[in-house]
């Protein structure tokens, strides 16, 4: 028999015949005849979405209950921390297009869910962004901390299926993290600046240089004077009274 899956707004999906589910809290893997439900994930332990998960998943516009792409590649704003962008290969035109990540309804496991307008509105062109990380730069980039020691270099990052906020940037594991399963993680918070070269990170070993009083900033140069830039020495003679007293030099 073949299974038949309903897909939901959130991008969750029901095997209609083994009654599986899959929802953003984890995978229920039965449902009870009172409505009651085991929730489970791998582990036991909610996960956060890889950005290497996003590339096929097709993408629903959820007025018309059609698929209108396939997603090809991502877009990180690593400004603002978070996904800022999609890019697909549009089913109509057969050419590829950006889905900003305003139009985006939630990023399910099986499915990108747009909002209700996304779906008959137009999407852009893919064009390069200097501030933007897709998966061809952002694989591989070299983290550096701020205080010039070199960190490693990303591999993947976790974000939030429903605010598409970035939940942390995964760091390639080194062969004692592989033994271990340990993974070194960079929170989008620390962040002091990233390009599509490179990414500076705080390392909190530095702290900012106390501010010059202000005795330091107005206080000029104890410097001699020269001969001929120093006023010369007043000399006092008496005069008789009732006249008026002048300096000469």
């Amino acid at each position: 028999m073949h299974k038949r899956v309903v897909l939901a707004h959130d991008g969750s999906t029901r095997d209609n015949v083994s009654g599986e589910l899959h929802t953003k809290s984890g995978v229920v893997h039965s449902v009870l005849g009172t409505g009651q439900a085991i929730l489970l994930n791998s582990g036991g332990v909610f996960r956060p979405m890889r950005l290497k998960a996003l590339r096929g998943l097709p993408v629903i516009d959820p007025t018309a209950a059609r698929k209108v792409g396939t997603v090809l590649d991502y877009q990180v704003d690593p400004a603002a921390g978070r996904l800022a962008a999609l890019d697909i290969n549009a089913v109509e035109s057969g050419e590829a297009e950006r889905v900003l990540a305003h139009r985006i309804r939630r990023v399910g496991r099986h499915a990108v869910i747009l909002t209700g307008r996304a779906g008959a509105a137009s999407n852009g062109a893919p064009d390069l962004n200097e501030h933007w990380l897709d998966s061809g730069s952002l694989v591989g980039l070299e983290v550096l901390g701020d205080d010039g020691n070199r960190i490693g270099r990303l591999m993947d990052a976790g974000f939030d299926q429903d605010t598409l906020d970035i939940d942390a940037y995964v760091l390639r594991a080194t062969t004692w993290q592989r033994l271990t399963g340990r993974r070194g993680r960079i929170q989008p918070t620390t962040v002091h600046a990233c390009s599509r070269e490179l990414m500076l990170v705080s390392s909190g070993r530095l702290k900012e240089p106390a501010p010059a009083s202000l005795d330091e900033t107005t206080r000029g140069l104890d410097l001699p004077l020269k001969v001929e830039d120093r006023l010369a020495a007043p000399s006092l003679e008496p005069v008789a009274d009732g006249q008026t007293a002048g300096v000469s030099s």
